[in-house]
């Protein structure tokens, strides 16, 4: 189950040393809600990655600082370090496989 982060929350996920996928994410964002049932099933089905979401709303300088421009935007955390960036709506075997690559 993805955890929902603020911004003390982040940052203590992304200097674990672990590696997080991130969601950063709106309400009223049609390909938000595509994803979020994707998102959370992939969470369930990959064990060694660590999943979170940011509402932009919520957290909208967090996202700046994060350099994301347009969501669905999803990063990739290994060791504090931001690894990957991928953004909008796509497959579940597409999403799967790309986490799948930094586990």
């Amino acid at each position: 189950m993805p955890e929902e982060l603020d911004e003390e929350r982040f940052q203590d996920a992304v200097d674990s040393g672990e590696t997080w996928v991130i969601d950063f994410w709106a309400e009223w964002c049609g390909p938000c809600k595509t994803m979020a049932p994707i998102f959370e099933e992939v969470s369930d089905e990959v064990d060694d990655v660590n999943f979170g979401k940011v509402n932009l709303e919520d957290h909208q300088q967090l996202a700046t600082q994060q350099g994301v421009r347009s969501i669905p935007t999803f990063l990739v955390f290994d060791d504090g370090e931001k690894v990957d960036m991928k953004m909008g709506a796509m497959s579940k075997d597409e999403f799967q496989d790309w986490v799948e690559q930094h586990s």
